[in-house]
């Protein structure tokens, strides 16, 4: 009877650490997409349909014939992620205070964001662009007048009035599991030569490269560092940011402008410790990156629209 009685408790043990443990499903958030998932927590992969149509610019003036068909007039369109430490913009290797007061100093911050689109109040979704690199090391060069990356995203829409943006935080799973970095040219973010976002021992894309050093004792020393390497396909996590209506105007730029809180990124992270490292190699790193991948979808947020 005590055996049985101790097998009894050792079951219940087992089952309650199993469900404790049990994360939040991932899955697709939007509402919009095929796949929606109205369950998931995680925000992960999203599909859509066949990208549409672009929208037509209206017919205007008296000699304006409404009936005949009239070439979208593509205007230029800039996204700029501008990276914040305590409501100042982030630069590399300058001194700041984490969350507990310690110094900290950034080396290295770069991050792929894929399937850039823009959408309307009627649902309709147009591309930016597939996949970009940002990259807040500006003193990185592919020549002496062009820098190979930094944290602008370029592209092109029609005049019209949108009112949501969409991307992802990482390689859209389909490039990230096809993996061939040497078939892009070399200005292309996906040309793992110039931009050192691949692993050494997995064929897939690296998601986030973010390095730095803690003093983690308060001597004036940097004395550990830090870095997160994240990747895999599961690690993709969608953005969804509602801006509200705005306008891409002809003759014009159109500059969204987004920011990102740095020191959220490591939410529920010790810098310190050896949750501050991780090559995403094994199931507690893996865990790590997840957390950090997912503050950092979490923590990009709209600011507003400007035009030059």
């Amino acid at each position: 009877m005590k055996l049985l009685f101790g097998y009894t408790k050792i079951i219940a043990l087992l089952a309650l650490v199993l469900f404790s443990c049990t994360k939040p499903k991932e899955g697709c958030t939007d509402p919009e997409a095929l796949n929606y998932d109205p369950a998931a927590k995680y925000n992960s992969r999203c599909t859509y349909g066949e990208k549409p149509t672009p929208i037509t610019p209206p017919c205007v003036g008296d000699t304006c014939d409404p009936d005949s068909s009239q070439e979208a007039k593509f205007q230029k369109v800039e996204i700029n992620i501008i990276p914040l430490v305590d409501g100042e913009r982030l630069y590399l290797s300058k001194n700041y205070k984490d969350q507990q007061g310690r110094n900290l100093e950034f080396t290295l911050f770069k991050y792929f964001v894929s399937n850039v689109q823009v959408g309307t109040s009627t649902l309709e979704k147009y591309e930016i662009t597939d996949v970009e690199l940002i990259d807040y090391d500006t003193s990185t060069l592919f020549s002496e007048t062009r820098k190979i990356y930094d944290h602008k995203i370029e592209g092109e829409l029609v005049p019209g009035t949108y009112s949501t943006l969409y991307f992802g935080c990482g390689v859209d799973p389909v490039l990230n599991e096809e993996y061939r970095p040497n078939d892009y040219p070399a200005e292309h973010p996906l040309n793992t030569t110039f931009n050192g976002m691949d692993w050494t021992w997995e064929a897939k894309y690296k998601f986030l490269s973010l390095d730095g050093r803690i003093d983690i004792d308060s001597t004036g020393d940097y004395d550990r560092s830090f870095f997160y390497h994240t990747g895999f396909s599961e690690l993709y996590r969608q953005v969804i940011l509602q801006t509200g209506e705005f306008e891409v105007r002809e003759g014009q730029t159109t500059y969204i402008n987004l920011e990102l809180d740095i020191l959220k990124v490591f939410e529920n992270i010790d810098l310190a410790g050896k949750q501050g490292q991780s090559h995403t190699s094994g199931p507690e790193q893996l865990e790590y990156s997840r957390t950090v991948q997912t503050n950092l979808a979490n923590n990009i947020r709209f600011v507003g629209i400007t035009y030059e």
